[in-house]
């Protein structure tokens, strides 16, 4: 399969629960505005920052919809959620990313760390948890594997090809028990190392002296927001100064790439300087990973979907 655009988690999971395109939902990013602010929100945290007191907005961050655990409930399944990670979590996305869901608490929720083989071993734990739960019908088990943070730091080395055996032998054994098992990714990751000078050139545009508010995207993809006549320069000046490692695109430009569709909703949300990262050295807004996403390489957006049993409705004509 391919992610979404952009390839980041935020927007792909809502995708992936709800089937809706993200110039629906509105979650284009990991930090963005909502409608009418002039500040931006980190969509997993809820911390919203901007330069100086920025007022509160009644504009949503996104808007949700029907997701496959409000199909199951509808069905007459129970749905449930596996993942540490999401246990804490709070706001507007994760409640729209779980509606319709249980989270069942983990075993162990604090002693896997971001080792991808302790990770695999206390998801394939929980999920073993929940099949054993008595239960007139099968359920819709959902499990969140956090790969994605040792990737970041370590990329696909001997742990995480290590982890990916332990899934697939726990699949395997779902599947002969009678699971139907489906596997899939979010996005992928690529290698980075920014160029300080890229660094230092994107931070002298993302000021009070050209933009409102905070840059918002997330990794490979980011966009400024230009004080108001100011578009074209800004514009100007970031495709001037990063050259050949980043595509520098309206919102009308990704709709005519068939990136993302300028819909009002992502008109009242994105930037209208938009960064697509083009190779290693484009100036990610953490530099303290080695391995990112959020832009367009097959590295970031082709993911796998793997199948173990699958039901007779996916494989018959």
């Amino acid at each position: 399969m391919r992610s979404t655009f952009p390839s980041t988690s935020t927007t792909a999971w809502l995708t992936a629960v709800t089937g809706m395109d993200p110039a629906e939902h509105g979650a284009i990013g990991m930090v963005y505005r909502a409608p009418g602010a002039d500040s931006v929100t980190h969509l997993v945290t809820g911390q919203a920052y901007g330069f100086g007191a920025a007022p509160p907005t009644d504009g949503a961050l996104l808007h949700g919809g029907p997701t496959l655990f409000d199909r199951a409930v509808a069905s007459g399944r129970p749905a449930y959620v596996v993942g540490a990670e999401l246990e804490g979590l709070s706001g507007a996305w994760v409640t729209a990313l779980l509606q319709g869901a249980h989270v069942v608490p983990s075993t162990a929720p604090d002693q896997a760390g971001i080792d991808p083989v302790k990770v695999v071993r206390r998801v394939v734990r929980d999920v073993e948890a929940v099949l054993a739960m008595p239960t007139d019908v099968p359920p819709l088990i959902w499990a969140y594997v956090n790969l994605d943070d040792h990737i970041h730091q370590a990329g696909y080395d001997a742990a995480l090809r290590e982890s990916l055996r332990l899934l697939d032998t726990a699949a395997d054994r779902w599947a002969d028990a009678g699971w139907s098992v489906l596997a899939h990714a979010d996005h992928g990751q690529v290698p980075v190392s920014p160029r300080a000078d890229l660094v230092e050139a994107w931070a002298r545009l993302d000021t009070p002296a050209h933009c409102r508010m905070p840059a918002g995207g997330a990794g490979r993809v980011r966009w400024l927001y230009p004080l108001a006549g100011k578009e074209e320069a800004v514009a100007r000046s970031l495709r001037h100064a990063l050259g050949e490692h980043a595509l520098v695109l309206t919102p009308d430009d990704l709709d005519g790439r068939g990136l993302l569709a300028a819909t009002p909703v992502v008109r009242d949300r994105i930037g209208a300087v938009v960064a697509l990262a083009t190779t290693p050295q484009f100036p990610v807004p953490d530099a303290t990973v080695a391995w990112e996403h959020g832009s367009i390489s097959d590295g970031e957006t082709l993911v796998p979907l793997a199948a173990w049993n699958p039901p007779l409705a996916t494989v018959l004509p």
